[in-house]
């Protein structure tokens, strides 16, 4: 008999369900602090400024050559792979042959690494926000501008917002949610995994002058919210521990 023939029938995801409704509680609270602390202030540019070499008015790690050949460009290969054999993963769950990996968990799983950058990627087309190095400030050609703010007339809009890169570690964070049947201390290392790995390619292209620190935290909430819905679009099992990978005697 099959491990997953024992396990009992996972109750269907519904907005009705606490878990669900304290995310949303969540992600609601930190999109409007998102707003407050960056559209009222100015601390994405007191940071840039912090990075940013007035005298050769450059950013000096914009070229340094582990920042963009190993954490910039050798990353974003490396994510290529690791999320090809993670498709191949949440396929096999798909077929019902992972126990830990219910066949809409994995479903959640390989629609989220797609869809987390793809919507970043599309956002990008629907916003005006340059980048660091683009703004006058720091040598550039274009104003700073607030996230709902257009473009000057007769300038190209920017395409920075929210942060590229940063997304291919964020992405993760949909494991933190498929992975729950497989345990709680399996779902926490997988977002931790992913905070992480987002965390450091964001940092990377801010001290590159690519992006404020506000683009880099958009990514996470994006990330969080897309793991979220699809995991209720698709009525995931949340249940903790369902499924957890049994241990030999």
């Amino acid at each position: 008999m099959h491990a997953t023939d024992l396990a009992p029938s996972a109750p269907v995801l519904t907005l009705r369900q606490p878990w669900v409704r304290w995310q949303y509680a969540l992600l609601t609270i930190s999109a409007l602090l998102l707003l407050w602390i960056f559209e009222q202030s100015d601390l994405d540019r007191q940071i840039a400024l912090q990075l940013f070499d007035s005298e050769l008015g450059i950013f000096p790690l914009r070229r340094n050559w582990f920042l963009e050949a190993v954490l910039h460009r050798g990353a974003k290969q490396a994510t290529y792979i690791l999320v090809a054999a993670s498709l191949y993963l949440c396929w096999q769950g798909w077929k019902g042959r992972v126990d830990w990996l219910p066949p809409r968990n994995a479903l959640l799983a390989a629609i989220g690494m797609v869809a987390i950058p793809v919507a970043t990627s599309t956002i990008k087309l629907l916003t005006n926000r340059y980048c660091p190095w683009d703004i006058v400030d720091f040598g550039g050609y274009a104003p700073y501008l607030n996230l709902f703010a257009a473009a000057p007339q007769g300038m190209k809009a920017g395409q920075c917002f929210p942060a590229g890169h940063a997304s291919t570690g964020f992405l993760w964070i949909v494991w933190a949610v498929a992975l729950r049947p497989a345990g709680l201390r399996v779902a926490r290392l997988g977002l931790l995994v992913a905070l992480l790995a987002g965390g450091v390619l964001g940092t990377v292209r801010m001290l590159q002058g690519a992006h404020f620190l506000s683009h880099t935290l958009w990514t996470l909430w994006l990330a969080w919210a897309l793991s979220v819905t699809l995991a209720l679009l698709v009525r995931a099992d949340l249940a903790p521990g369902r499924r957890a990978p049994a241990v030999s005697p």
